[in-house]
């Protein structure tokens, strides 16, 4: 066996070794989407491989997984049909206070609260079907690394290290061996996909075949995977101008129309004899062929389409979840290692773009040598750059800015990728440099799941015992002792988070899931910042907790940038019933505890305004302080808002300001102001840049209004002459444009008796 060939060997082998234990080490139903990819397939599975009809009111558990192309999910049921799996419900219990998409400081990534005699060696039931799809899912990711290294020598046929480099680069990429450990359709699409790359490649490159039946082979193969791939990922459908531009040169290059006629039907017959009746079947029940209509629906659009600030702002988490961002996007690898990451991929990238240009300018070819050499090569580009064009669309219009989604084209970007690392280096620099890269990713690849990924989902251990602060009483039963609560910093700004520790022993076993929670109060008991949470950071459900189980519990909860300073706020916390909203009682027969206070003080600024903020719309004008007379206003009262606006830049535009006490469930407005700055006497075309200007906002409480917490909604508009009222939306931290509105600290409104 050859070196060469040896390497390869191990690529292929480390790959399945580390897939295996990604696909072991992460807890079922915490990977991505696993959440509801699985019970689609159980619902195949238990009803004759029958699909689910959508329906936005009744999601089901599969959720929006249903409107997916079914490939994948048909033989992961018929792989896992005969496995009793009605233990799914008490295997995958939601946690309804999952932080997915956020990163928090104290945890709380978990998307299910796991029942370790469940889930435990030997497997049975749900999770014996999950990791038997799992491994079907690691054979797929298995194939995509092999199909790497193959359009690698394909394009670079005299340059072994890049197919190596390609593959490693593939093998060894964290997210790739994430998502191959998962249940997952895009497992099967990307190997698809990337397939179907390769066979365009060869396509091209092949010399005029003397066989007819090889010719037919060719162009079967071709069309069992192009309607494979579109029974399986939508976006496949972006290669069949590819492959029908292929048969176009085939035909060309033989001066014989039979690929493209033959080759034509013959691909394009299997293709549509394979993925048609799904795209009629959405037709017919949707009035969508794609039917993405129906996914959008369940899965959701996003309040405000993403414009191309938005997508720019969003490049971190696409990079992240590119390299490896785990869970439900919310368990992220160490910065460092992000940083080297990017480094070695915009190395690359940007390599590989010099490397073109380089060729191109130096070695111009014969036109006789332009469709084998050149045009495999621009496929393996086209390829990509559709891919990425395609999720910025799609992530348009639904949050979905994760790089995993363009594995798609993984393979092309693995061996341009390698090629941008390599060419530009000394030959005898190459295989060192590649091997050096390599085992970098090797290396975080064989850590991240014990160093990362399990201890995400680790349960705390128990705490000493001692005298509790207080205990919480179901009725008259104590169930929830207070062992320990403190906040950790006496002072804090808006944006921060409040740290807090906390310590808790069961007094007593119970059927129902509690969930605690943490109120960050003004004195006039206006809800500034919560946190809802269950017990261990989201790990433990109380029902599973024997007598006497003891634990420790940080707590961190978000302050609001435009929470209003300076103010003290007391912390206080309790424990509550999800489902009913029921609550525990103390002693004394109240619901809450305070465990202390933390001192808000205004951000640092010179502007001599008060409770210094700053809020930028549309990069024009911006909100840099605000006061209110009263944060709990009587219904019937009068409430005064003054804003401190500064301008950006000359505005060419008159804009309103509008300002509402709401109901945001119902959209209700109890109070509104509506007009020009500063009683209509400063236009903001009149400002100048720097300039502050002070403007006065009249609330006329509605006597109507039922007592309770509400938000104080602000935003700038103007009236176009076409009649629409267009707003400026926020532009946030990172550059990013996201809503239309803000909302500045909320008030309470009290009955109009307590005038």
């Amino acid at each position: 066996m050859t070196a060469h060939r040896r390497i390869l060997t191990f690529i292929l082998a480390a790959y399945g070794l580390l897939a295996i234990i990604y696909s072991v080490v992460t807890p079922i139903f915490e990977a991505s989407d696993e959440l509801w990819h699985y019970p689609m397939v159980r619902y195949l599975a238990q009803n004759g491989l029958q699909l689910p009809p959508q329906d936005p009111a009744s999601p089901g558990p599969w959720r929006q997984e249903g409107s997916q192309p079914p490939l994948y999910y048909l033989l992961a049921a018929a792989l896992t049909a005969g496995i009793d799996t009605a233990d799914m419900d008490d295997v995958r219990r939601i946690n309804p206070h999952a932080d997915i998409g956020v990163v928090r400081p104290d945890g709380n990534a978990n998307m299910i609260v796991h029942r370790a005699d469940l889930e435990a060696l030997p497997w049975r039931g749900t999770a014996l079907a999950v990791h038997i799809i799992r491994l079907f899912s690691v054979a797929l990711g298995l194939a995509t690394v092999l199909v790497t290294y193959q359009l690698a020598r394909a394009v670079f046929p005299d340059w072994p290290p890049v197919a190596l480099g390609a593959a490693a680069l593939n093998a060894f990429l964290p997210m790739f061996l994430f998502i191959s450990g998962s249940v997952n359709n895009d497992n099967l699409s990307n190997l698809l996909g990337n397939l179907l790359t390769l066979l365009i490649v060869r396509l091209l490159k092949d010399a005029p075949s003397p066989s007819s039946r090889r010719d037919l082979r060719d162009y079967a193969v071709i069309g069992v995977v192009a309607g494979a791939g579109l029974l399986s990922k939508l976006n496949i459908g972006f290669l069949i101008p590819l492959v029908a531009l292929a048969l176009l040169v085939a035909s060309l290059r033989r001066r014989c129309w039979r690929p493209l006629v033959v080759g034509g039907a013959v691909s394009g017959g299997l293709t549509i004899l394979l993925a048609g009746w799904w795209y009629l079947y959405n037709w017919q029940l949707y009035g969508d062929p794609t039917g993405l209509s129906m996914f959008l629906q369940m899965v959701g659009r996003r309040a405000v389409p993403a414009n191309l600030a938005q997508l720019w702002s969003e490049r971190h988490s696409f990079t992240q979840a590119y390299w490896g961002f785990f869970g439900g996007v919310n368990v992220p690898l160490p910065d460092a290692v992000y940083l080297i990451f990017n480094l070695i991929g915009g190395v690359g990238l940007l390599g590989a773009g010099a490397f073109i240009i380089y060729a191109a300018a130096r070695r111009p070819l014969p036109n006789r040598e332009i469709t084998p050499v050149w045009l495999p090569a621009a496929v393996t580009i086209i390829w990509p750059a559709i891919t990425f064009i395609s999720y910025l669309r799609w992530t348009a219009e639904t949050p979905a800015s994760q790089g995993r989604l363009v594995f798609g084209a993984l393979s092309a970007l693995s061996l341009w990728m390698a090629a941008g690392l390599l060419w530009w280096l000394p030959r005898r620099a190459r295989p060192p440099a590649m091997g050096g890269v390599g085992v970098y990713f090797f290396a975080v690849a064989a850590l991240t799941p014990f160093l990362v990924i399990a201890p995400a989902y680790r349960t705390p251990p128990p705490v000493e015992s001692r005298a509790p602060e207080t205990t919480f009483y179901d009725n008259e039963r104590r169930l929830f002792a207070l062992l320990e609560g403190a906040v950790t910093q006496p002072a804090i700004h808006p944006e921060q988070y409040v740290l807090i520790e906390t310590a808790w022993e069961m007094a007593a076993e119970t059927e129902r899931d509690w969930s605690l929670f943490v109120h960050l109060v003004t004195p006039d008991e206006v809800i500034v910042g919560q946190r809802d949470i269950y017990p261990g950071q989201g790990t433990l459900a109380t029902s599973d907790l024997p007598a006497g189980r003891t634990w420790r519990n940080p707590i961190a909860v978000w302050l609001p940038p435009t929470a209003y300073a300076p103010m003290t706020l007391d912390v206080i916390l309790g424990w509550y019933h999800h489902p009913s909203g029921e609550r525990l009682r103390l002693a004394d027969g109240g619901e809450t505890w305070k465990i202390g206070q933390v001192e808000v003080l205004p951000r640092e600024s010179d502007l001599n305004v008060p409770n210094p903020i700053s809020i930028n719309f549309e990069n024009q004008i911006e909100l840099v302080g605000y006061a209110l007379t009263d944060l709990s206003p009587a219904a019937g009262s009068r409430l005064e808002l003054t804003l401190y606006w500064r301008a950006l830049r000359p505005i060419e535009y008159d804009y309103k300001v509008f300002a509402n006490v709401l109901d945001p469930a119902t959209l209700t407005k109890y109070a509104a102001s509506d007009g020009m700055p500063a009683q209509w006497q400063r236009p903001t075309t009149t400002w100048t840049p720097g300039e502050i200007i002070e403007d006065v906002h009249i609330l006329n409480i509605s006597p109507e209004t039922p007592p309770g917490i509400y938000e104080l909604e602000l935003g700038l508009y103007r009236e176009a002459p076409d009649g629409t009222f267009p707003r400026l939306r926020i532009v946030t931290v990172d550059g990013g444009m996201a809503f239309n509105f803000i909302y500045l600290n909320r008030v309470r409104v009290l009955p109009a008796e307590d005038l």
